[in-house]
C-alpha cells in the first residue's frame, strides 16, 4: 500500500505473545525475522525495549541487520525510565544510552529519540528546567517530547519547545482527570508526532497492568477524525510520525493500516475533485 504524502506509521514495540495468530503468523515459521515482517507495511516502529533498559550494542546492531533489506525503516528509540519517570541524569546511564544507538545512527534508521513522561509529570518551573537539562544531552537527535498531564498546554511550554527544536508529541489518550487532550501542534520546524493509546478510560489508572490499558481498538469514525488531525498536522511539517501504542492482540498494527487506508482515499478524492 503506498502512503500519504508525508506521513510515516509505526507500531510501538513488536515482541508481544498476544501478536501471535493476529498479526505474526501461528505458529511461526522458523528463524521468522518480526521487524522484517512490521518494515515490509510500516515506516518505522518504537523501541519500547530501551525504556526497561539500555539495549546492549549487539541488539540495536541486530535490530539494524534485520532490516537492512529496508532501507527507508526507522526506529523511534523511547529514552530510558530513569530519565523520565526516576529524573536522575547520571553520566554512566547518559554515556551509555548514548553508546547503544550508534548502530542504528551509523545504518541511517535512527529516526529520534522518545521521552515519553508520566501523567504525574505536572508543569512547574523545576520540570521545565528538568526538561531543559535532558534534551540537552540528547541534543545531536531529534527529541520528541510526550506529556500526559494537560497543565503542559501552555504558551510558555510551547515556546520553550520551539526555541530548543524540540518536537510536540500530539496524544489521543483516554480523558480522565486532566489528562493532556488530543491537540494537532507542531514545535520543530519539519517534524510532527502523533501517539494513539487508545481510549480505554475504565483501565487507564487502574493499575490492572501494560495490556489491559492499551487494549483498545479505534472504530472507523474515530480513525475517520483522527485522520483529520494527521490532516491538521501535513499543513504544518513535512514528516507526520503515527505510532499505534493500543498493541494489545494487534489492535494498534490494525487500526494504523485502516488510517493509513482513509488518509490514502481523502488524498485520491482531492485529486480527482
Amino acid at each position: 500500500m503506498a502512503n500519504p504524502d508525508g506521513v510515516f506509521f509505526g507500531p510501538a514495540g513488536w515482541s508481544y505473545a498476544d501478536w501471535r495468530g493476529t498479526v505474526y503468523p501461528q505458529p511461526l515459521p522458523p528463524r521468522f525475522n518480526h521487524l522484517a515482517f512490521l518494515a515490509g507495511q510500516f515506516e518505522f516502529v518504537e523501541v519500547n525495549t530501551s525504556f526497561y533498559r539500555i539495549p546492549s550494542l549487539a541488539l540495536t546492531q541486530g535490530w539494524a541487520d534485520k532490516t537492512a533489506g529496508y532501507p527507508g525503516f526507522r526506529f523511534w528509540i523511547k529514552l530510558h525510565q530513569s530519565f523520565t519517570h526516576e529524573r536522575k541524569l547520571e553520566k554512566s546511564m547518559i554515556e551509555g544510552f548514548h553508546a547503544c544507538l550508534q548502530p542504528l545512527a551509523a545504518a541511517g534508521k535512527l529516526a529520534g529519540l522518545l521521552a515519553q513522561f508520566p501523567y504525574s509529570f505536572h508543569f512547574d518551573a523545576a520540570n521545565l528546567s528538568f526538561l531543559g537539562e535532558l534534551s540537552g544531552h540528547f541534543e545531536a537527535y531529534p527529541l520528541a517530547v510526550e506529556f500526559r498531564h494537560q497543565g503542559w498546554l501552555e504558551d510558555e511550554v510551547l515556546s520553550f519547545f520551539k526555541s530548543r527544536g524540540l518536537i510536540w508529541t500530539n496524544i489521543d489518550q483516554p480523558q480522565v482527570s486532566r489528562s493532556l487532550v488530543l491537540t494537532a501542534l507542531v514545535t520543530a520546524r519539519d517534524t510532527a508526532y502523533l501517539r494513539l493509546h487508545g481510549r480505554n478510560s475504565q483501565d487507564w489508572f487502574s493499575g490492572q497492568g501494560r495490556d489491559a490499558r492499551y487494549d483498545y481498538s479505534y472504530s472507523a469514525a474515530e480513525l475517520g477524525r483522527l485522520g483529520e488531525v494527521v490532516a491538521r498536522l501535513q499543513e504544518q511539517a513535512k514528516k507526520v510520525f503515527v505510532s499505534g501504542n493500543n498493541h494489545y492482540k494487534g489492535a494498534a498494527v490494525k487500526n494504523l493500516l485502516q488510517l493509513k487506508e482513509i488518509l490514502l482515499r481523502r488524498a485520491m478524492s482531492g485529486r480527482e475533485s
